[in-house]
């Protein structure tokens, strides 16, 4: 993608509004025409784009696969909240599960921007919620860990399709309602493959 069109511009926004570090080389756009007829079959609402961070052992399989859930060629990265696609709205969550190829004592590595359809979201630190119970799908189609930071709500936008982007700085969350965090940043996580698809690809050091 060329680095000075609006897609690329929002994504390194995005990126850098929890990571301004990041030395970003090349950003690909991912086209898989199934992932678009499986998530609108879907019919859910609340569509976002999220990080999903991965070994790059992992990465000829996901983008021909798609990200499954518990797939047992990939490297484990724990299930806290269950047995799903984890995905984040802060590029520093997810990196933490990135690894690559060194080069010159550089480590060059990949991230998935995703469009996740989240549903309904049951929120995890707004009230106790039976983790090792299945979500009951008719009234929740995705599981949200509240993190203490998250990115600025009023500087969230809305692209192509009515899909957000969360673009807005990390602030600390002071919503009375969400007075137990389980974790540094937000968590999103989805139970059905269907629910996520590939969208950009972010090559990095």
């Amino acid at each position: 993608m060329n680095k000075n069109d609006i897609d690329s511009q929002l994504i390194l926004r995005y990126i850098w509004t929890s990571a301004s570090h990041i030395n970003v080389e090349q950003i690909f756009k991912i086209a898989r025409p199934n992932d678009d007829k499986h998530l609108f079959q879907q019919n859910l609402e609340n569509h976002y784009l999220l990080w999903h961070g991965t070994n790059i052992c992992n990465l000829i399989s996901i983008l021909t696969r798609g990200l499954l859930v518990g797939p047992l060629c990939a490297t484990a990265t724990g299930s806290l909240f269950g047995k799903g696609i984890y995905t984040a709205d802060a590029f520093a969550k997810s990196l933490g599960y990135c690894s690559g190829v060194r080069q010159n004592n550089n480590e060059r590595c990949f991230m998935l921007l995703c469009e996740v359809a989240l549903g309904n979201s049951q929120e995890v630190g707004s009230h106790n919620v039976d983790l090792n119970q299945p979500l009951d799908l008719k009234i929740h189609q995705s599981r949200k860990a509240n993190g203490r930071k998250i990115p600025d709500p009023q500087y969230t936008v809305t692209r192509k399709y009515g899909v957000q982007m969360p673009l807005g700085q990390l602030i600390n969350c002071t919503d009375p309602k969400h007075n137990y965090h389980t974790c540094e940043y937000n968590e999103y996580i989805v139970f059905d493959e269907s629910q996520i698809a590939l969208r950009y690809l972010v090559q990095f050091r």
